[in-house]
């Protein structure tokens, strides 16, 4: 019985927004919720995990509980859940009664606080499941949504809290026994000028402690910064300013700041921090036009290590980064500390940038400013969504495997004598029109840094016009082809030297510019349509020259595809090579056309005879060699063209978009990467459909109209020039002719691999048409052979596979949409077919060789299975079923399969999915659900000097976290009742636990009647727990109508106040008129 599987390790989905972001610098992996209810966890040294949230609900809080193996979110309804982080499994939950606003916690301790729109603050212990039943009421008036909430980064006992109506309350859990107006021992509201006033009113929006616990920074909606000074709790106001105007307290500064500019008008997001390299204290500080439009992030300086702030002029603006969209939040990333509420030794910035949000980090140097900064792969592929992917033939060679694992953004620590290797690398065409290297290392996607072109400014330089329509990479040699739908085909090397000689001769950017004008106005001759008499086509006359040429539109093409990522071993005799026509696309519908319509029409193509005239076709191929070889120009760029074309992100300015690159070394040392463009192809407009990259600077590219061209890239000359359409002209054949377009359907080239045949092992290229026809030219200058035929069908896939290491023999895999057939070299009899149902198509097929020892063919069936087929009987080994989100994906996307079994599907909008194919049992099934990312071994720095909530009461220091439990768990409702679990568990249970020894005395019906006791006991608990939650929920109920009813007394009472005022006044007036008389 097989053992095969499928392993799910990854999905993308660009579509979904990030809405929520935390940073743990103990296990250093950052957490990302977004708005389809999905936890992502990122790590350095592992893939992303997936955590089992099973909810829907848009994540808007979450946070590391530090020292614990646990993580806490709150989602959009307002459900606050724990996982753990070491099973990755969910462990409880609570509904928070009012929709919550922020959240913070208590260092050191698993108890977090979060506030609500009802101004009032709970407290959970997220490690023990309690659900404290004290909270803190609002304390302003009239009541306000919480704006923020923090405790003291030195003090446990002091909580800040900030309500959105402008007032600022500093708490001290250790008098909350007292009373609550003992708790609160600061409260203060700024009223801003007038001058600064809004018609909506002043809004707090964020506030935050000093990184010493004495100062209080807040922001304001209408553009103000106050900065407070907290002695012994009591609240000061020391500064108020704005990002630009030092100090608003004066007249002539307040009407200067007036004049702000629109970007600096409203603040959001403050965080008071220190520099994790130079200890300096500063504020970060998001500004924009609205609270929603807020895309400028402001760092100030705050006067050194302790932020030592007494005036305004302590406080200097030093840099300021425009973001390209509007920011969601900002997330600190801390070097190594967790302690100070996550704002000490700030190194980074994790933003939630744009309309589809996206993480961006933003790295703050010593000098503090900011720059972007590198992100784990699958975040960067979120950034600018894929288009289109190529995935890469060849075995990788050892000088381009390290420097990869190098230069992959998730990898930059690997270094370069590591053992990992790159399981998978893929060419990518983004929307930005950016070629890309994406490789995968551990199952872990990542970005090869620094290893891309700008497509757009290549284009310019040369006045090349289109879209790239096909890729190939051949990773032994480093060699890079792409197509375009407008006849040009590049050469480009993988090479660690920008400025290596590569072409015999060179031609200048302006020059190839000048050319590109005449070669736009050429246009290839139009035969008449051939005769169907016989099946060699006769000479034709040129049609009327206003007839347009197949190739001249300029619409992006269906993505094609160049097969899977080949680690070639000693039986593997080729790579191989092949593309995907979708059921559904352009491409497809296209190709099935031409099938069906050529054994009806009396005007289509009949494929060309067998039978040629091999000096014919010799004289005919040394004249168009000769011909079209000063057509292939070298390419050569100066410093500032080659930063133009090495740029991977976009600047303001469109025509020098570019990333400005250093041209040497990599900070660790290892040697840089890039994609270097040497090399021209422009023989006719004419579209091009498929490339191939050979290991010997061979590069075979096939345009639409059935010609064939060969290119040798070492040399810098054309070795081969064929039509299939057509036959040979002898020496009066031109470059026209080859390039001409019948009257009628031609018989399409669909797809094209380099192989070594034969014992000599010779060089040869295998062309299968959309006839079904398999062609091979074994030596470029003889015409090609007739080596297989399909019934009828487009071919997609070509190889060269050994299914016997005793005999040696070399069978030919000639895959289409309807079957997979299976050849000896030479032989006109298949040797094995396979054909799925009569209602389903063959999405993508490979030849794979796993790392169990199993060897065949993987195929993608349109019904949403892969068939695993044994060679060489293509015998069905293993149907197995893709998982069910892979459905939408397929008759839209682009599906690549290598030969270990990885396979990336592409779909709309970017989204990918990774799995892999297993023959191993103990794997499991979702290896994204499986990584680990959690190290128990790994324990966080020794906080600094706290003090607890008794050292107030008692006057002597104590333990912080026994001091909270102590009187939050004190009265407090279990969590845990109705069937959760603690995070971390497993981190503390021992392996072998003692067994019970059974009392001789206790009957066996006795045993029965304890254990339903105890059912029943559970079940009393679980009910007792319900009815506590809806009396609790019932309580918050008639609190919050108190307040209202106290709100409603007060202004009562002032009403009173004023009616009383009015009747003496009244009084008063009619005294007055009474003396009068």
């Amino acid at each position: 019985m097989s053992t095969l599987r499928i392993i799910e390790d990854l999905q993308v989905d660009p579509v979904a927004n990030a809405t929520a972001t935390a940073f743990d610098p103990i296990q250093q992996a950052l957490a990302v919720g977004y708005s389809n209810g999905t936890i992502r966890l990122f790590t350095q040294h592992t893939a992303s995990t997936r955590l089992h949230t099973n909810g829907t609900s848009a994540i808007t809080h979450i946070r590391f509980i530090t020292g614990y193996a646990a993580l806490v979110c709150i989602d959009h309804v307002g459900l606050l859940r724990v996982f753990d982080l070491e099973t990755l499994e969910f462990c409880f939950d609570y509904q928070v009664p009012i929709a919550p606003t922020c959240i913070s916690s208590f260092a050191g301790t698993s108890w977090v606080l979060v506030g609500t729109e009802g101004g009032r603050v709970y407290f959970v212990d997220c490690v023990n499941g309690y659900k404290s039943d004290y909270s803190i009421g609002c304390l302003a008036k009239p009541v306000a949504p919480v704006a923020a909430v923090a405790t003291h980064p030195l003090e446990t006992e002091k909580i800040l809290i900030a309500y959105a109506n402008g007032a600022v309350v500093v708490c001290d859990l250790g008098k909350a026994s007292v009373s609550e107006r003992a708790m609160t021992v600061g409260k203060y509201s700024y009223e801003s000028p007038l001058e600064l006033a809004s018609s909506s009113g002043v809004w707090i929006l964020d506030a935050g402690w000093s990184p010493a616990g004495d100062k209080i920074a807040v922001s304001y909606s209408n553009g103000v910064i106050a900065v407070f000074a907290s002695n012994g709790g009591t609240l000061n106001p020391m500064i108020a300013r704005t990002i630009q105007c030092p100090d608003i307290q004066t007249p002539e500064n307040i009407q200067a700041a007036t004049n702000m500019a629109p970007k600096l008008s409203c603040l959001g997001t403050i965080r008071w921090c220190t520099h994790g390299e130079t200890d300096r204290s500063f504020l970060v500080v998001t500004s924009g036009s609205t609270t929603k439009l807020q895309n400028y992030i402001h760092i100030l300086s705050t006067n050194g290590k302790n932020a030592d702030v007494k005036c305004s002029q302590d406080i200097v603006l030093e840099s300021s980064f425009e973001l390209p969209a509007s920011l969601l939040s900002i997330s600190t990333v801390t070097s190594s500390s967790p302690w100070r509420n996550g704002n000490d030794g700030v190194v980074e910035l994790a933003a939630l940038v744009g309309q589809r949000t996206l993480v961006r980090k933003l790295h703050i140097l010593p000098d503090l400013r900011i720059c972007s900064s590198s992100l784990p792969g699958e975040l960067e592929w979120c950034i600018v969504p894929v288009a289109q992917q190529f995935a890469v033939e060849g075995t990788l060679s050892t000088v381009l495997n390290k420097a990869l694992l190098c230069s992959a953004t998730a990898d930059s620590a690997v270094p370069a004598s590591s053992n990992k290797a790159v399981l998978q690398l893929y060419c990518c065409v983004d929307d930005a029109n950016t070629l890309s290297l994406w490789c995968t290392v551990d199952q872990r996607l990542c970005r090869c840094d620094g290893v891309s072109l700008n497509l757009d400014t290549l284009f310019r330089m040369v006045g090349a016009e289109g879209q790239i329509t096909s890729i190939h990479f051949c990773a032994l040699s480093g060699l890079l082809a792409m197509g375009t739908d407008s006849g040009e085909t590049f050469l480009c090397l993988l090479t660690t030297d920008p400025w290596e000689s590569l072409a015999q001769q060179y031609t200048s950017t302006n020059q190839l510019r000048k050319l590109a004008l005449q070669y736009y106005n050429m246009r290839p001759q139009q035969p008449q349509r051939p005769s169907t008499q016989g099946n060699r086509p006769h000479s034709t006359q040129v049609d009327s020259p206003s007839q347009q040429h197949l190739g001249l539109q300029r619409h992006r093409s269906a993505s094609l595809h160049d097969g899977g990522f080949i680690k070639r071993k000693s039986k593997r005799l080729s790579s191989s090579f092949g593309m995907l026509f979708r059921r559904g696309s352009s491409a497809s519908g296209h190709i099935r056309e031409n099938s069906k319509r050529q054994d009806d029409a009396g005007n289509a193509a009949l494929p060309r005879d067998t039978d040629i005239d091999s000096m014919a076709w010799k004289q005919q191929l040394d004249k168009l060699t000769l011909e079209m070889t000063p057509m292939v120009y070298g390419l050569q760029f100066d410093t500032q063209q080659q930063q133009l074309l090495s740029g991977h992100t976009q600047l303001k300015d469109a025509d020098t978009s570019c990333l400005s690159m250093d041209m040497s070394k990599q900070k660790d040392g290892s040697l840089q990467l890039f994609v270097l463009p040497f090399m021209l192809a422009r023989f006719v407009c004419c579209s091009v459909v498929k490339v191939v990259a050979g290991e010997h600077g061979l590069v075979a590219i096939a345009y639409s109209n059935g010609t064939l061209v060969v290119v040798d890239a070492i040399n810098q000359k054309v070795v081969l020039a064929d039509n299939i359409n057509m036959p040979p002209k002898a020496d009066s054949a031109s470059v026209s002719d080859i390039f001409g377009t019948i009257d009628g359907i031609p018989v399409a080239i669909t797809a094209m691999a380099f192989a070594f045949v034969g014992s000599s092992q010779q060089m040869s290229l295998l062309v299968g048409t959309s006839c079904g026809h398999v062609y091979q030219y074994s030596d470029f200058t003889k015409p090609p052979r007739l080596v297989g035929t399909a019934p009828a069908s487009p071919i997609i896939y070509l190889t060269l596979e050994i299914a016997d290491e005793l005999d040696k023999n070399q069978l030919l895999v000639v895959g289409t949409m309807e079957s997979v057939t299976l050849y000896h070299l030479y032989s006109p009899e298949p040797v094995a077919t396979f054909q799925p149902s009569s209602d389903v198509q063959l999405l993508s097929m490979r030849a794979v060789h796993l790392k169990s020892g199993w060897h065949g063919i993987a195929a993608i069936v349109g019904n949403n299975q892969l068939v695993m087929l044994c060679l060489p009987g293509l015998t069905v080994d293993s149907s197995l079923k893709l998982p069910s989100n892979v459905e939408r994906l397929l008759h839209a996307s682009d599906a690549c399969i290598n030969d270990s079994g990885q396979i990336q599907i592409l779909g709309s909008g970017g989204r990918l999915m990774k799995l892999h194919v297993t023959g191993a049992a103990t794997e499991p099934a979702d290896s994204s659900m499986q990584h680990r990312c959690y190290d128990d071994s790994l324990k966080p720095p020794p906080q600094p000097v706290r003090k607890g909530i008794t050292s107030w009461l008692l006057g002597k220091a104590t333990d912080p976290a026994a001091d909270i439990d102590a009187f939050l768990g004190s009265h407090h409702r279990d969590l845990l009742a109705r069937g959760g679990t603690k995070p971390g568990t497993r981190l503390h249970t021992n392996v072998l636990q003692p067994e019970t020894e059974e009392l001789p005395s206790l009957s066996k019906r006795s045993r029965q009647d304890s254990k339903l006791g105890e059912i029943d006991k559970s079940l009393d608990m679980g009910e007792i727990a319900e009815t506590k939650e809806l009396l609790e929920r019932r309580g918050q109920q008639l609190e919050d109508v108190s307040q209202a009813m106290d709100q409603l007394s007060l202004q009562s009472e002032g009403f009173l106040k004023k009616i009383r005022a009015y009747n003496a006044e009244q009084e008063k007036k009619s005294k007055r008129r009474f003396g009068l008389f």
